[in-house]
């Protein structure tokens, strides 16, 4: 367990708790979970995963209103089962704080809308259909083990039947996300307006000088990789709201780093 609690990261964590989980959890709280994995960084240590960051998040989810308790509520349980397994040395659920008129009206509010790229939308939608071709072959697969006979662990028929379960639970995740995907609207906004989901940023390091650019997108598109960040991460939290000239300050790996807003553009 020691070593797994080191080198175990959040995408996987994520995975041995459903696995595990006494419990069948919906497409949604599946969603929210994953959601948490991309904001955080999927392939982060758990044993990295800080409470401040956990509190961000968390502060982000109830600030953009919705359904606070159903968004939260998975990812609060999720990580009492990291402490409770001994994979994380802090108790992070404590700092994913739920406000209890949330946990009330959860019940009636409907989930939140996610505003999206109009290209985020159509990348969704062009998985979606791959997905939904690929059923016709899985189902193949499944008859062609169970002609075979072997129905022992790890057989082909295991094997087809979770890649079917795997498949089918993202086909679900896809819809429930594109069902409530709006394209990001930004007629009337300037970078006086704060940025926001949709913006393009400039950064300038004031150690450095050196300048980075970040489109700040919902969590269901972020992908640091090539700059899209969401309001969930660290450096995405940071930039809500500022405009052109604002400074802040980011907590890294190798420490706090300082920033200046170079410019905010819709």
């Amino acid at each position: 367990m020691p070593g797994e609690r080191l080198y175990l990261n959040v995408e996987d964590a994520i995975g041995h708790y459903l696995q595990g989980s006494a419990q069948k959890l919906d497409a949604y709280a599946h969603q929210e979970l994953n959601r948490f994995a991309r904001s955080i960084g999927s392939e982060k240590l758990v044993a990295e995963l800080t409470p401040p960051q956990v509190a961000t998040y968390a502060e982000n989810v109830v600030s953009s209103g919705g359904d606070i308790h159903g968004r939260l509520g998975p990812i609060k349980e999720f990580l009492a089962y990291l402490n409770k397994k001994g994979l994380s040395t802090h108790s992070l659920s404590a700092h994913v704080k739920i406000p209890r008129a949330s946990v009330r009206a959860s019940a009636r509010v409907s989930h939140d809308t996610i505003e999206m790229s109009l290209s985020g939308i159509n990348t969704l939608k062009d998985e979606l259909d791959g997905l939904k071709s690929q059923r016709e072959s899985i189902a193949a697969q499944i008859q062609l083990a169970r002609a075979d006979g072997d129905i022992s662990e790890n057989s082909p028929l295991d094997a087809a039947r979770e890649l079917q379960g795997q498949t089918e639970a993202r086909i679900r995740e896809l819809e429930d996300t594109l069902s409530r995907a709006v394209p990001i609207d930004t007629r009337g906004l300037k970078g006086r307006s704060g940025a926001r989901v949709g913006a393009t940023v400039v950064l300038q390091d004031l150690e450095t000088n050196k300048k980075v650019t970040f489109h700040l997108v919902d969590s269901v598109e972020a992908d640091p990789s090539t700059g899209k960040i969401s309001l969930g991460s660290p450096m995405g939290g940071a930039i809500a709201g500022k405009i052109e000239g604002d400074e802040i300050q980011v907590s890294a790996p190798i420490g706090i780093r300082h920033f200046r807003i170079g410019s905010v553009k819709f």
